[in-house]
């Protein structure tokens, strides 16, 4: 059994999650997987299995991975990352799209968009991008 990151799990769609009931406790290709998920094999390969599943190579070199390891395995990742709640930006950030993580607003410029929205918009300090933070427009 190879143990790799967890952060590196790609998506599983809501239609890849409801699939993984159709895994039985017996011994699958990535292939198989794949066909069963509907997802490509070497999604399987370089993903799933540099990820951290469970699987075991045989005396030919090739892949068997248990389908109900495999389940439990995709279980606990995706509880994992639902369990994962990220705090509120401040009131002085806004969210690079660029960079995707917050940045700090800096001598940040009032637009008005329509009588109740308000824009703050500045540049992102790291990248550049224009970043925008929407507010309640302060009544006067």
């Amino acid at each position: 059994m190879s143990i790799c990151k967890e952060s590196s799990f790609p998506y599983l769609g809501r239609a890849q999650i409801i699939r993984l009931g159709r895994l039985l406790y017996m011994e699958y290709r990535p292939a198989e997987i794949a066909e069963l998920l509907a997802v490509n094999a070497d999604t399987v390969r370089r993903k799933y299995i540099a990820a951290g599943c469970p699987h075991r190579r045989d005396s030919n070199g090739h892949i068997w991975i248990v389908g109900t390891q495999f389940r439990d395995w995709a279980e606990a990742i995706i509880a994992k990352r639902k369990r994962a709640v990220s705090k509120p930006l401040a009131e002085t950030q806004a969210w690079c799209f660029k960079c995707r993580d917050r940045a700090l607003m800096v001598s940040p410029e009032t637009i008005w968009r329509n009588k109740y929205i308000e824009l703050l918009q500045s540049k992102c300090p790291l990248c550049g991008t224009k970043i925008n933070r929407a507010r309640k427009r302060e009544s006067k």
